[in-house]
């Protein structure tokens, strides 16, 4: 693969013609309870972005990590940083513009913070009614979601939770404290139909509204070989869907003016 961070530009204008796929790792600064960092969204992004390049090898082109993402949810946490939504769709929209500049219409965004989600629909949706380029979106939760619920206790999880937890002991195991990790926090009474990981009613509260200590579920149960099944489902997953856009028709129609 090529990492476009590291290269050149002469670099870049030999990569191109084999370049089929640029992914745009994405995640956030935000916290993850008392014993995940800060960087862990973004870090999981990295990880699984880099490993995706690497399996696609000379087709893809792994951009810069973005490290921003939409959390104002995390904000009675000290340290959180947040871009606004308007924000967040521009940039991804302006990143999606100066790659098919470059020839590259085919761009996977890779997400470690499912906050990001619908900013990245969004902007998906732009670039493809205003330029042609198809910029699709995988977030690991989604993606392993029944592989991760094997590895889960009876509480709900989706946040510096046992699953993530247990990711985290895979692509970014110095950003745990083991001594650190917490154990559950109780439920919100809005639970279940309006808490994660299955939301069917959608309503903005605070993660300190769901968890005084900002994790979700029993992040005791984590373990490493519940994060290897993930990532290796994750994973698969992924690079089976990237061969299937690499091979995409795009089918461009006239821009909305």
């Amino acid at each position: 693969m090529f990492e476009l961070s590291s290269m050149t530009w002469p670099d870049v204008r030999a990569a191109l013609p084999s370049v089929k796929l640029a992914i745009v790792p994405i995640g956030s600064t935000e916290q993850h309870g008392p014993h995940l960092s800060l960087e862990t969204d973004a870090a999981v992004a990295r990880g699984l972005a880099r490993r995706l390049a690497t399996e696609l090898g000379d087709q893809a082109l792994l951009c810069p990590l973005m490290p921003y993402g939409l959390s104002e949810h995390h904000f009675a946490f000290p340290g959180s940083l947040t871009l606004r939504p308007a924000t967040l769709i521009a940039l991804l929209k302006d990143i999606a513009e100066s790659l098919v500049h470059w020839g590259v219409p085919r761009i996977l965004v890779v997400n470690g913070h499912g906050g990001n989600t619908d900013a990245v629909r969004l902007a998906s949706r732009e670039v493809r009614r205003d330029t042609g380029a198809l910029m699709a979106h995988m977030m690991w939760s989604d993606v392993a979601r029944d592989e991760a619920s094997k590895h889960v206790g009876d509480l709900g999880w989706g946040h510096a939770c046992e699953a993530e937890t247990s990711v985290v002991m895979i692509v970014n195991p110095d950003g745990l404290r083991v001594d650190q990790v917490p154990g559950p926090a109780p439920e919100p009474e809005l639970q279940p139909l309006a808490g994660p990981p299955f939301t069917g009613v959608d309503v903005p509260i605070r993660l300190d509204e769901w968890s005084p200590n900002g994790a979700l579920g029993d992040p005791r149960l984590a373990n490493p070989e519940a994060g290897e099944k993930i990532v290796d489902v994750t994973l698969a997953r992924a690079l089976d869907f990237a061969h299937r856009l690499i091979g995409y028709p795009l089918n461009p129609v006239a821009p909305l003016r």
